[in-house]
């Protein structure tokens, strides 16, 4: 029986969350087509594995799709102030200045693929963008910034004619059940030349590596909880991410580790200090990667 679900499963106890996510199943790795190794369990229950050959880390077994979208992509992933820019305004601008920058032509067309409250869309538009939105659950927030809004799994959306420019994944393609078809489709729906931008938690970052190797030897009283896996099903790192999106039709042009701008006196100059040598050994919490179609 599936318990209905009310509030985030955060931080829950591994009852709460088998019982709102019963079903497991297997997956192989969309590389090498190869069954993972299990290296750990984090403290809800998830199983973290990793691919043998390339060392592609995920879920195995993972849950299904449609549970997940009953427990955890529900009213409260979305909170209200979701549908803000204020916060997020310095890392969003900075993907539309590289991005504008690298455009062959003045083209505009973007697809915001999970597109939640829809912030890069009400700044997009601010910019002179035509941005459309997709999610497996497309929230009220999304609807007001009139839009065109797809819900569901990109592979299963029909475009018709639509074509874009640029198709962005940002902190999405972690959550989805095949980033590779996920990929591909974007390859189908983008323009010549067009591009791809894909952000994504950073495996290998300073501080997810340092409670790594907390979490293996013991230290750390919910083991594994740095890798997010009531909602992350896939944990990349810059060589097996790149890899991935090369796999589906497209050229790596550029790949960093941003720091983030905080908010706050103090944090502001204590990020201006750690900024630069963090980036520079590619230690940042996110990667953010652009490519071009082949």
């Amino acid at each position: 029986m599936i318990v209905a679900v009310e509030e985030s499963l955060f931080g829950r106890s591994q009852a709460d969350v088998e019982a709102a996510l019963p079903t497991r199943e297997p997956v192989d790795c969309p590389l090498c087509h190869r069954p993972p190794c299990r290296f750990g369990v984090d403290f809800q229950g998830f199983h973290l594995a990793r691919c043998p050959t390339c060392g592609l880390q995920f879920q195995n077994p993972r849950p299904v799709f449609g549970q997940l979208v009953k427990a955890v992509y529900g009213d409260v992933y979305h909170p209200a102030d979701d549908a803000s820019v204020a916060t997020r305004r310095h890392g969003l601008e900075r993907q539309f200045d590289r991005l504008e920058t690298m455009l062959t032509a003045p083209r505009r067309a973007m697809l915001d693929v999970g597109c939640g409250a829809g912030a890069f869309i009400r700044l997009a538009s601010a910019r002179g963008w035509q941005v459309d939105g997709t999610d497996v659950v497309v929230t009220d927030w999304a609807r007001q910034t009139g839009a065109r809004l797809w819900e569901g799994q990109l592979p299963d959306i029909e475009f018709g004619t639509a074509r874009f420019d640029v198709v962005r994944f940002n902190h999405v393609l972690e959550h989805t059940q095949y980033p590779l078809d996920e990929l591909r489709r974007a390859r189908e729906v983008v323009t010549r030349r067009g591009l791809l931008l894909v952000g994504v938690p950073n495996l290998v970052s300073l501080t997810n590596s340092l409670k790594t190797w907390q979490s293996r030897l013991h230290l750390k009283i919910k083991r594994w909880r740095h890798y997010g896996a009531l909602h992350h099903l896939w944990f990349f790192t810059p060589s097996t991410l790149c890899r991935l999106v090369e796999t589906a039709g497209f050229d790596v042009v550029h790949w960093e580790t941003p720091v983030p701008e905080r908010s706050g006196l103090l944090d502001r100059w204590v990020t201006s200090l750690v900024r630069r040598p963090v980036e520079a050994v590619c230690g940042g919490d996110v990667i953010e990667l652009y490519a071009r179609a082949r």
